[in-house]
């Protein structure tokens, strides 16, 4: 396999900007479970465009051709299925080939990466984003992956200008908002240092997962210890800071 550290961009103050660029966005593991999903809201995007959206224009990539244009006439029913390589073009790249991974972030300002699990087959995306300057979005729910991956590129990204962004999925963002909420009740100089969240899934119908999802929530348990010894190899972030002050109760 590629050495992916060989590549890396000559750090620099001020990193150059990407202005070129062939699509908005490529979605990058289109015909798995989730990405075919996430193909089918991105369509709603295009189709509905009056200039006012964030992008206008997106590929989708992965191994598998016949695969990836199923996932086409999948996302698109009941309308007409797009063109395949003229109104959503297909690209081919695959996670164990490095020069397929920055091919398709030098087409692209954003890779919208739904290939999991990520532990297994994040680090050569992540790692060609920031080699390329291009930017990167996950579906992740992994907690090594996503701190592995900052210990290891964050001052790589901060030189290549890309922004990596994990946790952008179900099981993310309720967490986040919970917090974000939960944060907002305090009042100053009051500060909360730790919030423990609590998820609950109610449908009339049955709830199913993916085989994807599964692998991951057993891999994730399984390297738990590697979370840890990640955690304790890396340096203390300061608490917040509080300013003392009295309590007076009057009665």
């Amino acid at each position: 396999m590629e050495d992916t550290t060989t590549m890396m961009n000559t750090p620099s103050s001020s990193p150059s900007p990407r202005y070129e660029y062939e699509y908005d966005m490529i979605i990058l593991g289109a015909s798995g479970f989730t990405g075919k999903y996430v193909v089918k809201e991105a369509l709603k995007f295009v189709n509905n465009n009056n200039n006012n959206t964030c992008f206008s224009s997106f590929a989708i990539a992965g191994r598998n051709v016949t695969k990836l244009t199923e996932t086409l006439k999948w996302a698109s029913y009941p309308n007409p299925i797009p063109i395949p390589n003229t109104t959503i073009p297909i690209l081919i790249a695959d996670t164990t080939n490095p020069s397929s991974l920055r091919r398709l972030c030098s087409q692209t300002k954003l890779i919208l990466n739904c290939v999991g699990p990520f532990r297994l087959y994040g680090d050569p995306v992540v790692a060609a984003c920031v080699q390329t300057g291009c930017d990167y979005l996950d579906i992740c729910g992994e907690p090594e992956f996503m701190e592995r991956m900052e210990a290891k590129y964050h001052e790589k990204a901060m030189d290549s200008g890309s922004l990596i962004i994990s946790a952008c999925g179900f099981d993310s963002i309720p967490a986040e908002l919970g917090v974000m909420f939960n944060t907002k009740q305090w009042e100053a100089p009051a500060v909360p240092n730790r919030v423990e969240a609590y998820l609950c899934l109610e449908s009339d119908k049955r709830i199913v997962g993916n085989f994807g999802t599964y692998q991951s929530a057993v891999l994730g348990v399984a390297s738990a210890h590697e979370l840890q010894e990640l955690r304790r190899s890396r340096p203390k972030r300061p608490r917040p800071v509080v300013r003392k002050f009295s309590l007076y109760v009057f009665g």
